[in-house]
């Protein structure tokens, strides 16, 4: 056995040989695994198009889309509507021009969401020394020996389907989750350990699969424990319509804070010693970065042609950091946030929380005074936010992480340009501006409605457990309740990652955790479920006797399985009294809870499923800030063999944890591997 799986990890890597090369032009992305002959169409019917090349389609290389299936009857004859003037058009029937997949249609319904194609691609987990900013972090952990890791790619109405090997040494195991992604009836690919599987452990493999009912960008990345805060992190686009026009694409933008320690180094520090939270030392832009100014060449790179409008792709893969995004003398025109199309708004400057993503185009020329644009290069910067970062006293890395050159591009000069925009507070972008294309009315407690769900759940933090109520806690993970942990509501979320929730589904006599949330069967897809966050205490939980306090502090939430209609979002404190919108409020699947304030965010009961809520910094998920949510659990999908790979799973990580595998061996009880609250 052992034999044939060196032999299969041989083909795979001379497959990512073959495959992949290391740079693109103006980018340290990777090229799309997907090749010519990956292009895998569900069904053919052999008639001429709709394949056509993506608008947004990477830099030197394009990207296809197909629709070939869809002209399966004499009155459909489906083709590209988009224009460079015009990119809501996506698809039109050229037989009946009434018939149209656009900006308007409803992505939620896969009804009005076209038929594409299969595309599959294989991720490779390795560990690998990372020099990103002059300075070499040994821990690295990437996809496919590079960092970001490849940029996976599909169309609006694709299958995507990704295997993911474990090819890492002893210690660690992982799952990978696809950001945003809706994943509507198929919960199980979620890729959360503790909830819909157990780690892939070392030397096996996990093949996700889910529909592309959306379209914009994300990102994937590692959800075991802190493993995506060491580099296991990657950008995906679903190429689509989008809500202003543009001539060309830049490739996608990955922002983020960096260290040069693993962070699970630090979060060990922060347990055993209670040294705090962690001070990170650098920013990379797209991989790039200048630790301590120290390197003034290590910056990346974007070249534009005069006149023309660039759509540019924004995502923070942060630990910790909220980012201010701006080019000098150009203005942003945004136009998605998450994966939701807004109306198209201008501004200098684009604040991006912790997993959040924005479509932006920016046009070739300079606001206010005029100048010769290949005479001059401009900053971009990634400002940290005052209050939403953490950074080494003394050692803020600089904000300019980036050039835009006009081309011809062979100006070295080092630009001159300054910022013109001074408010760096931690917030969102505002709320009025989030207007969404596709409208929602949201359902008031005064509708009728099969049932409407309310809970409130206050951040704060709980002291260490007592002897005695350890435990509660399998030996395994007895280390959780020995340090003060982050929760959202009473207690800190705990999961045991080798025993996933999702295995526990239809058993009646599963005692749920306390940290989980029930929406009823009773509820329909036509139910609204809300949830009021708080940062500071409604006085329920204050005389627990595990010390619940309040800490003021701001906490970027994601929900998984949903986007979520944001209700309210406030600075001040929550008393109680709420002024909610219902028509067609901001939507999106992250949120920046205020520091001290709250927010009121409320889904559709649409996605039966186990989801998790939690906040998007890495410590303080690992600490327990978040709660699961059992939605459904009669109507949920469950076709004959769906779990038959997740039981697979499970038992190849069962066998492979043996002492010798482990970080704490010399422990024969195994009581501190999962030191963290599982996902």
């Amino acid at each position: 056995m052992k034999f044939l799986n060196n032999c299969w990890m041989s083909l795979l890597e001379l497959y990512n040989a073959l495959t992949l090369s290391s740079t693109l032009p103006n980018s340290s992305l990777q090229p799309s695994l997907l090749e010519a002959g990956f292009n895998l169409p569900s069904t053919s019917y052999g008639y001429d198009g709709p394949v056509f090349e993506a608008p947004s389609s990477p830099e030197g290389e394009p990207f296809k889309c197909d629709y070939t299936a869809m002209n399966s009857m004499d009155n459909f004859e489906w083709a590209n509507c988009s224009r460079s003037d015009d990119r809501g058009c996506w698809l039109r029937n050229k037989k009946d021009r009434r018939q149209v997949y656009d900006i308007h249609s409803n992505y939620e319904d896969p009804a009005s969401v076209p038929q594409g194609i299969l595309r599959e691609y294989v991720l490779d987990i390795g560990r690998k020394q990372l020099n990103l900013d002059g300075i070499t972090m040994p821990s690295g952990v990437v996809f496919n020996n590079s960092y970001p890791g490849p940029w996976l790619q599909a169309c609006w109405g694709d299958d995507v389907q990704v295997t993911v090997i474990n090819s890492l040494d002893k210690y660690n195991g992982s799952t990978i989750h696809w950001h945003g992604i809706r994943q509507l009836n198929t919960v199980q690919h979620d890729g959360v350990n503790g909830i819909t599987q157990c780690p892939i452990a070392p030397g096996s493999s996990f093949t996700y699969r889910f529909k592309a009912l959306q379209y914009g960008t994300t990102w994937y990345h590692s959800h075991y424990s802190l493993q995506y805060s060491d580099g296991l992190v990657g950008p995906l686009t679903i190429h689509g319509p989008s809500s202003s026009a543009y001539d060309e694409s830049i490739d996608p933008i990955l922002m983020t804070d960096w260290n040069h320690r693993s962070a699970f180094e630090d979060f060990s520090r922060m347990q055993f010693y209670r040294t705090g939270p962690p001070s990170m030392d650098s920013i990379l832009l797209n991989g790039e970065g200048n630790y301590a100014n120290m390197f003034g060449s290590r910056r990346y790179n974007m070249t534009f042609i005069p006149g023309k409008k660039y759509l540019l792709r924004l995502i923070n893969t942060s630990v910790e950091t909220t980012f201010i995004f701006s080019i000098d003398g150009h203005q942003i025109t945004v136009m998605s946030s998450d994966f939701v199309p807004i109306k198209p708004y201008r501004t200098d400057a684009v604040v991006v929380g912790i997993g959040q993503r924005y479509h932006v185009v920016v046009e070739a020329k300079k606001f206010g005074k005029e100048v010769d644009l290949k005479k001059q290069n401009f900053w971009i910067r990634t400002i940290p936010t005052t209050g939403c970062s953490r950074f080494e006293n003394g050692n803020i890395p600089d904000e300019r992480q980036g050039v835009l050159r006009y081309a011809p591009g062979n100006d070295v000069r080092i630009p001159r340009t300054a910022r013109n925009f001074t408010d760096l507070s931690c917030r969102d972008e505002p709320y009025d501006k989030l207007v969404p294309i596709l409208p929602w009315l949201v359902g008031n407690s005064s509708q009728p409605s099969t049932c409407t769900t309310s809970s409130a759940f206050d951040i704060g933090m709980v002291n260490p457990m007592m002897e005695e109520d350890r435990e509660e806690y399998p030996n395994n993970t007895y280390l959780y309740g020995m340090f003060a942990r982050w929760t959202l509501g009473e207690q800190p979320l705990w999961l045991n990652f080798a025993s996933p929730s999702i295995g526990h589904l239809k058993n009646k006599t599963y005692n749920w955790r306390p940290e989980a949330v029930v929406i009823p069967e009773g509820c329909g897809d036509d139910s609204w479920i809300y949830f009021v966050i708080t940062g500071n205490t409604t006085g329920a939980l204050k005389d627990k006797a595990n010390g619940w306090r309040s800490i003021s502090a701001a906490h970027p939430i994601h929900l998984h399985g949903h986007d979520f209609a944001l209700l309210q979002q406030s600075e001040k404190p929550y008393e109680g009294k709420v002024n909610l919108t219902y028509r067609n409020p901001p939507r999106r699947d992250v949120v920046l809870m205020p520091k001290d304030g709250f927010v009121v965010i409320a889904f559709k009961a649409d996605n039966p499923g186990i989801w998790l809520l939690h906040c998007h910094i890495a410590f303080h998920a690992s600490s327990g800030l978040a709660l699961q949510i059992l939605e459904r659990e009669k109507d949920i999908e469950m076709p004959l063999g769906w779990l038959d790979q997740v039981d697979r799973g499970c038992a190849s990580w069962d066998e492979w944890f043996k002492p010798e595998n482990l970080w704490d061996k010399d422990d024969t009880t195994f009581r501190y591997f999962q030191d963290d609250s599982g996902i």
